[in-house]
């Protein structure tokens, strides 16, 4: 009995230390990061670059989605930057540097959307020409229509969708990021997908 206790003792004691493994390895990752930012505001330029050029790809595909043209997204994402840079300072370490990057990202797309509100024209498409081509065509034409549906959302309504149904974040993700309540971001998703199914196919329901 003795034994069989010692070795149950031993396994706790082994799942503890995972456990703790664990919760360290996850709290350096946050060090790391934070020490990557000190020495980013501290003027080393290469770490900059490294942020850079590990992070680029994800921001580039969001500004991407909230904007209609690869050069506003190339603006929006050097905006990013340019911001980080200036702030990085303020980097306190409790979350990762790549999760930091994409709520900036995130805003600075926001407010671009912002200042081009009520300046988006979208192009006549009509249902009867999808019929007479290819598929493949047939489908670049049904993602472009979704594209163009998607850019009419209201900013909140189209965020949340990107984010929800597209990048495949969870309600709770998306809260944090944008500071809402999860029953916000559920409300919203659901008026969006509401609102492109009235767009793309004229009928509430």
């Amino acid at each position: 009995m003795k034994e069989k206790g010692d070795n149950m003792n031993g396994r706790q004691t082994a799942m503890t230390m995972d456990i703790a493994s664990i919760a360290t390895e996850r709290k350096t990752e946050f060090m790391t990061d934070y020490n990557i930012a000190q020495a980013v505001a501290e003027g080393d330029r290469t770490r900059f670059k490294e942020i850079y050029d590990q992070n680029i790809p994800i921001l580039f595909n969001l500004a991407r989605r909230l904007t209609e043209t690869t050069a506003e997204a190339e603006d929006i994402v050097q905006d990013t930057f340019v911001r980080a840079y200036q702030k990085i300072h303020l980097f306190a370490g409790r979350s990762t540097l790549s999760s930091w990057l994409y709520r900036i990202c995130l805003n600075v797309g926001l407010e671009h959307l912002r200042r081009k509100k009520g300046t988006f024209s979208s192009e006549d498409m009509q249902d009867t020409s999808i019929a007479a081509v290819e598929p493949d065509q047939k489908t670049l034409i049904l993602r472009r229509k979704l594209e163009e549906a998607i850019k009419q959302l209201p900013d909140g309504c189209r965020t949340v969708f990107i984010l929800h149904d597209i990048e495949g974040f969870n309600h709770k993700e998306i809260a944090a990021q944008l500071n809402l309540a999860e029953g916000t971001s559920k409300s919203q998703l659901f008026k969006a997908r509401a609102m492109l199914r009235k767009i793309l196919t004229g009928r509430e329901s």
